[in-house]
Parts: structure tokens; C-alpha cells; sequence
């Protein structure tokens, strides 16, 4: 011990005894431990991967199982009798044979599953002019159901000897395609010719030039014909002697009609014997004589 100059002691570590060392801690492996536990994540992992094993095992049955049902299937629609279509079953038309239908839609001993509904709509259509639309159904275990609607023409005109039919569409048929009455138009043209010698008959009429032939129809006297020329539209012979033209469509029909009546009865009283008459423009009628 020595004593330093502001008289405090100082200890002298020379001869103290060293001071031992905190104790370090000490991680002791337990290798026993250690391998149990490797033992049993091995025997877990080895028992997931069997369960992956069975389960892929299982999925593969299955999938073999179901693959061996569709081919099944698919052979008893393919080669069963009973599967496939004969013949269809055609209504709504007396004009079409069902011997030619099935030979145009390929529908002769073909497997149901095989049958395409709006392939054979197009088919039809494109192969028949006059049907107007079609719906096709398919039935299981084969059977293939058509249903035809027709195209009805309403209009007969007479173009210059030769003829054409118009359906309620405006569509235009070189065949009468329906029984019963139409109206019947001798013409040397056509509604929206180009000129008069136009003879360029189009495929399809507006429903405007169809509704005008079906009005002035309605309203042409009974026994007439209703004529139709390009330079005065439609018209016809009237009682009293001359022809009466009303133009190319049915605008102010009603208002021509009763101009009609009104000069009829005006030609009476001043004996006057047109030989045609023109109300195509209500503003401005005007008749004529004979020449």
C-alpha cells in the first residue's frame, strides 16, 4: 500500500489476487435430443410423402375411371343404333321432301351429339330462298326436329310477260309459293326503276313499296286490275271510262281517294269524258282526253 501526495492511500494491484472471470454459459449439445428429433421429422415427412403417393394414386383411378366412362359414352353415342339420327322431323312445309332435307343437312344415320342446330338452319336457308326461317331442335336419344316457316307471297306482278312474286318481307321469288288469293299487278315497270327501260328487278322491296301495294289493293274495286307504270304509278279503269292514276306510292291515299269522288261527280255534271285522269300530286291533278 502506498500513500499518495494528497495522503489517500493507494492500493497496489500487484499483490491483490486476481479476480476470477464471469462464468461463461455453457450450451451443452444434447446429441440424444437432437437425433430423436431428426428421427421424427424424418417419420413425418416420410408419412406426408406416402399420403402425396396414395392421394396421386387415388387422383389417377379416378381420372382413369372417368376417361374409361366418357369413352364408353362416346362409343354407345357413336356406334349405338339408338344414338343416331335417321331422319328429322320436318313440319311447317308440304313443298320440301324430308328425303331432301336429310340429304342437303347430312342428317342420315349421323350420331346425336354430332348434330349442329344452326349449321343446319344456314344450310337450309342458303339451299331454300323461299323459307322465310327455321328452327331446329334436338331431342335425345335422336331425334332432330325442323320446323319450317314458309314465305307467303301476297303480290303477283305481271312484268311484261314474265312474273315475279313478293312475299310480306318484300322479298323477291321467280315461284308462286303460296295458295290462295294476291294481289295481282299488270306493270310495264317497277317501283324504283331507273328509268323506263329498267328491267333489273331487285331482290328485295322495301316494306314502304309494300305496304302502298297492299293499301291500294285494299281499296282497288272489285273486278279491276291494278296497273302500275313508270311514268304514273299504280292506277286502274275506273267505271265511268278513264283510267285513274294515284302515283307510285300510297301518301295521302285517303285524300286522293276522296279528290277521286269529288271529280267523278264534277265530270258528271259538266259531261265531261276524260280519258285519264292523274291525282299522283294533290296540289296539282290534272286529266286529260282522248287522242
Amino acid at each position: 500500500m502506498m500513500q499518495n501526495q494528497d495522503g489517500k492511500r493507494r492500493v497496489s494491484r500487484r499483490n491483490q489476487p486476481p479476480q476470477a472471470e464471469p462464468a461463461r454459459l455453457q450450451i451443452r449439445r444434447d446429441s440424444a435430443s437432437f437425433s430423436d428429433s431428426e428421427n421424427l421429422f424424418g417419420m413425418r415427412k416420410a408419412k406426408r410423402n406416402s399420403m402425396n403417393a396414395v392421394n396421386a394414386v387415388n387422383a389417377r383411378l379416378v381420372s382413369g375411371i372417368l376417361s374409361l366412362l366418357l369413352a364408353v359414352a362416346a362409343s354407345a353415342f357413336t356406334f349405338l343404333p339408338g344414338f343416331r339420327v335417321q331422319a328429322p322431323v320436318v313440319s311447317g312445309s308440304t313443298r320440301m321432301s324430308v328425303e331432301e332435307i336429310t340429304y342437303y343437312t347430312g342428317l342420315r344415320n349421323l350420331p346425336i351429339y354430332q348434330v349442329d342446330p344452326e349449321l343446319i338452319r344456314s344450310t337450309l336457308l342458303k339451299r331454300y330462298p323461299e323459307i322465310r326461317d327455321i328452327a331446329v331442335t334436338v331431342a335425345f336419344p335422336s331425334e332432330v326436329n325442323i320446323l319450317i316457316q314458309q314465305r307467303k307471297a301476297l303480290v303477283e306482278w305481271d312484268f311484261g310477260g314474265s312474273k315475279f312474286w313478293i312475299d310480306q318481307d318484300g322479298r323477291v321469288m321467280n315461284e308462286n309459293l303460296a295458295e290462295g288469293d294476291k294481289i295481282y299487278v299488270l306493270g310495264d315497270s317497277f317501283p324504283g326503276a331507273k328509268n323506263r327501260s329498267d328491267r333489273k328487278v331487285p331482290s328485295k322491296f322495301s316494306s314502304k313499296v309494300v305496304r302502298s301495294i297492299l293499301n291500294f289493293g285494299g281499296v282497288l274495286p272489285e273486278g279491276k286490275t291494278l296497273f302500275y307504270t313508270y311514268e304514273n304509278g299504280f292506277g286502274w279503269d275506273t267505271d265511268a271510262g278513264y283510267r285513274l292514276w294515284l302515283g307510285s306510292n300510297d301518301n295521302a291515299l285517303d285524300e286522293k281517294l276522296a279528290m277521286a269522288e269529288s271529280l267523278k261527280k264534277y265530270f258528271i255534271e259538266e259531261e265531261i269524258e276524260p280519258d285519264m285522269v292523274s291525282l299522283e300530286y294533290t296540289h296539282a291533278p290534272y286529266y286529260r282526253f282522248s287522242q
